[in-house]
């Protein structure tokens, strides 16, 4: 890790060889993921003639095996390299996203293999994220985080604006499993720019006990549920992923079934979402000097709360169910980006590198388990009194979710900001 003596200048991220191969791998892998988030729920709906309740089955299988792990994964990136980690789970989700265009080009795919796939994708992405939330302060000092996790944002967002347009077209016009390829071949190309990293991780702080992953996770729990920053941000973290879990599996079903709309039209209107998330990612830096991280979470939260109502409200001529999502896309996602990268800037701050692990693993735990009953609930209730009425409690929750935010200490900022 560099000292105060070495620190950077303001532009200093952009000569960080390191971090950009980081940021490089992430954005291959940000691109290629958005045609496997929207490849997959056409093959089941379009190809496989799926329900709401089969995609919110598909939905909750592939976030079981990510939610029941978690916490163990997180112990577990505490005691070794996490770089390693990252390229272990490049490489297996490439392996396991080869198998549909193989088993497409057979004509033997299957709504058990899709729902397989997902299933071992979501797996590794949450080892992948778990691994790369406590790696990136190897890379960064303390006082780039923000700068480091807004140009990780912004990656995000190009992928947003790029990935869905260039799969909706990809869907079209080589199938769903045939686009799914892409993603599989970006996973390798950031398993290689993540092997070229040179900086050595900090020795690993094993403490004074032998090895004990249930010792561990207990441990990581207690930190997280006793810390009076990270107890309300985790709770409020859970709650959206329960109500934003009702999208999951709904959102595609809607758009293409309801409202009919295509998955080329469909393709740009999400990508719409990648433009605001680009700007939300300039904001979330720019608001972070400025405002109280505190205000910046309620306030995000609640406006992108009253914008995420636009999709509910989504009906009627072709023309106008689209300018419903385009505006939910062109405005949420900023908002979004905006709440989570603040966020994700406090978890890292607050907790100590020989805890981030486990502090990641209780947060997937928390939000992968409620958002699976989530999206599990979700596709049954919908099948039986409409995916509208789901979509409009999914936007509602929203408002409760920032409640837990008014128990953030008033001084977090003094308190926490390392200064």
């Amino acid at each position: 890790m560099l000292t105060s003596m070495t620190r950077r200048p303001k532009d200093g991220l952009w000569q960080n060889p390191d971090f950009m191969r980081l940021w490089g791998a992430q954005t291959l892998s940000a691109i290629g993921t958005r045609f496997t988030r929207e490849g997959l729920p056409i093959i089941a709906a379009l190809t496989l003639d799926a329900s709401a309740t089969d995609l919110g089955i598909l939905v909750a299988l592939s976030m079981l095996p990510g939610v029941l792990l978690s916490p163990f994964v997180g112990a577990w990136i505490d005691r070794t390299r996490r770089r390693r980690v990252l390229i272990m789970a490049d490489l297996l989700r490439a392996a396991v996203l080869l198998t549909l265009p193989v088993m497409a080009w057979l004509d033997a795919i299957t709504i058990g293999q899709v729902i397989g796939v997902a299933t071992v994708v979501a797996l590794f992405s949450m080892v992948f994220q778990t691994a790369d939330n406590a790696y990136l302060p190897t890379v960064v000092e303390k006082d780039e985080l923000l700068e480091g996790n807004a140009k990780l944002a912004t990656t995000d967002a190009l992928a947003e604006i790029a990935g869905p347009a260039l799969a909706g077209v990809a869907i079209q016009t080589l199938t769903a499993p045939f686009a799914i390829l892409f993603d599989a071949l970006s996973y390798l190309w950031s398993a290689v720019l993540l092997a070229s990293i040179k900086r050595p991780e900090p020795p690993l702080v094993t403490g004074e006990h032998t090895p004990d992953l249930w010792r561990e996770t207990r441990e990581g729990l207690r930190f997280v549920f006793g810390h009076p920053v990270l107890r309300p941000l985790t709770l409020c973290l859970a709650t959206l992923a329960f109500f934003l879990s009702f999208f999951a599996p709904l959102y595609v079903l809607y758009a293409v079934r309801d409202l009919g709309i295509q998955p080329g039209l469909l393709g740009f209107i999400v990508a719409l979402g990648g433009i605001s998330g680009l700007v939300g990612a300039r904001l979330a830096a720019w608001a972070g000097r400025r405002f109280s991280v505190r205000r910046i979470l309620i306030g995000a939260l609640l406006a992108y709360g009253v914008v995420i109502c636009f999709i509910p409200l989504a009906q009627g001529p072709l023309w106008v169910a689209a300018g419903a999502l385009c505006i939910s896309q062109l405005f949420g996602d900023g908002l979004w980006v905006a709440f989570s990268t603040n966020a994700t800037v406090l978890r890292q701050t607050v907790t100590p590198d020989s805890l981030r692990g486990r502090e990641a693993g209780m947060v997937h735990l928390l939000t992968g388990g409620l958002g699976l009953i989530a999206a599990l609930t979700a596709g049954f209730v919908a099948d039986r009194i409409g995916i509208r009425i789901v979509l409009w409690a999914g936007a509602l929750g929203v408002f409760a979710s920032s409640l837990w935010l008014l128990a953030l200490p008033r001084n977090v900022d003094q308190r926490y900001s390392g200064d």
